[in-house]
């Protein structure tokens, strides 16, 4: 394991904690406004202030992503597809499942990415990922007919509106890992992560621009622009920072690892829910996050050592 980046693993780490305290703590805050009005703040101050110091002391970066539009191009597409997804599914079904949905396809979608011959996305050779990753498919697969069929704490609507919540979950975490593999892309023409992180957003803030402008999430109760500076403050610290340090992860840690790594989250949610004593989830819900929490566990273990054993071997080729 001493070949894995111990930095790398920080980072990831650091942010599954952060994305579980925004979910445990500031989740009901983040309700009361316009997602979509504090997206476009929180990104679009994140994809002005990278973008403007990347031109000033990385114009080079710069260059090379115009040189990769393609690339740029597609994670805008992924990422925009990632956020309208995970938004539009958390009001249809209960949100513990759409995060766990969610993140377990992010392991799942670099599986399916290795199926479809994507060289970054690596293929899975040991017994625990392998086990790890069939759990995790097997918690999606359990969490979706509980929705579907009515046993979970929340469904928006009928049958229609669980399956609806399900596949938006989904194609959210596929999104995730398709923006994970095509930054190592993006990072092997010579874009660092702090441009890289500009770059991507530039779609998903005029999506969400337009979509404030035409009230798609308007709740009725307008912010003071006190309260809504205090929230894209807090915003840019549980949301934009943690998503950062992933991308400064990209660099120092095969794609598998932050992948397994960005499953964890809803371990680490339970965990926080567990020390407030707030566990509210269905018997059911609870059935599928244990199975779920399993296979994420085995994942990172079985992900971990993949790498460590691919690293020994490309050492031994060299010499």
């Amino acid at each position: 394991m001493a070949t894995v980046s111990k930095l790398g693993l920080a980072f990831c780490l650091v942010f599954v904690t952060l994305e579980a305290f925004q979910a445990v703590y500031l989740g009901s805050v983040f309700q009361k406004a316009d997602s979509f009005l504090v997206g476009a703040c929180v990104f679009g101050v994140s994809v002005s202030a990278c973008t403007l110091i990347t031109a000033l002391f990385r114009p080079g970066e710069l260059r090379a992503s115009l040189v990769s539009w393609r690339i740029v191009a597609a994670l805008n597409v992924f990422a925009a597809t990632t956020w309208c997804t995970y938004f539009l599914a958390i009001q249809l079904i209960e949100p513990a499942i759409v995060f766990t949905v969610f993140s377990g396809m992010v392991p799942l979608g670099t599986v399916v990415a290795g199926w479809c011959r994507l060289p970054e996305a690596g293929t899975m050779r040991h017994k625990p990922d392998i086990i790890g990753n069939a759990l995790i498919f097997l918690a999606v697969l359990l969490l979706g007919a509980i929705t579907v069929f009515g046993y979970s704490g929340f469904v928006r609507g009928s049958w229609l509106s669980g399956v609806a919540g399900v596949v938006l979950s989904a194609v959210s975490g596929l999104s995730t890992a398709f923006v994970i593999l095509l930054s190592v892309r993006l990072h092997g023409k010579g874009v660092g992560p702090l441009a890289q992180f500009g770059l991507r957003f530039i779609l998903y803030t005029c999506l969400a621009l337009a979509a404030y402008a035409t009230g798609l999430d308007d709740k009725g109760n307008p912010m003071s622009p006190a309260d809504l500076a205090t929230l894209v403050l807090v915003g840019l610290g549980v949301i934009a920072f943690p998503l950062y340090l992933v991308q400064k992860a990209i660099p120092l840690l095969q794609p598998s690892i932050i992948a397994a790594m960005t499953a964890l989250g809803p371990v680490m949610v339970f965990s926080m829910q567990l020390l407030e004593g707030r566990v509210d989830y269905s018997a059911a819900t609870l059935t599928g996050l244990l199975v779920y929490m399993t296979g994420a566990l085995l994942a990172v273990y079985g992900s971990i050592l993949q790498s460590t054993h691919t690293r020994a071997e490309c050492s031994r080729a060299v010499t």
